[in-house]
């Protein structure tokens, strides 16, 4: 990646940082219109990166409904993570080497920020939604160690 734009991803990540401590951004649409008015136009899929990157939640506000928030993931023990998700899983099912996890509406994406930050060794990836999400386990993978972190 060339400096300049290492420059602006690391600008375009502060100013998301800064809309988001100034105001109740409720989605990644709303998000992105207002890099729009910054002057910053930018893919939903950098946007999703970016979110992902500063470690931002979308968390319940009782006037606005779910809004981002920032949440300062790297500085949390793994043990706190797992209590985390804990609170936030209702279910979980397998099906071979996937796992569907079911969640608190709004806490998928979270969740499944969170299993890839514990970096376990049987998890190849995530995907996140609102209440639901997909863990890829490696072939002939134990389902013990993503049990125990989710439960």
């Amino acid at each position: 990646m060339r400096k300049e734009n290492c420059l602006n991803k690391r600008l375009r990540q502060e100013l998301i940082r800064s809309l988001i401590r100034k105001g109740k951004v409720r989605s990644q649409e709303e998000l992105r219109e207002k890099l729009v008015e910054e002057g910053i136009d930018v893919t939903q899929a950098t946007l999703s990166r970016d979110l992902k990157i500063l470690g931002a939640l979308r968390r319940y506000d009782p006037e606005r409904g779910y809004c981002y928030s920032l949440h300062e993931a790297r500085s949390a023990e793994p043990q706190s993570i797992r209590h985390n998700l804990s609170e936030a899983v209702i279910g979980i099912e397998f099906s071979g080497n996937l796992a569907v996890v079911k969640t608190r509406l709004g806490y998928a994406t979270g969740v499944a920020f969170e299993i890839d930050r514990l970096s376990l060794p049987e998890v190849i990836g995530t995907v996140g939604g609102d209440d639901t999400l997909l863990v890829i386990l490696r072939e002939d993978a134990s389902r013990e160690p993503i049990l125990r972190a989710l439960t």
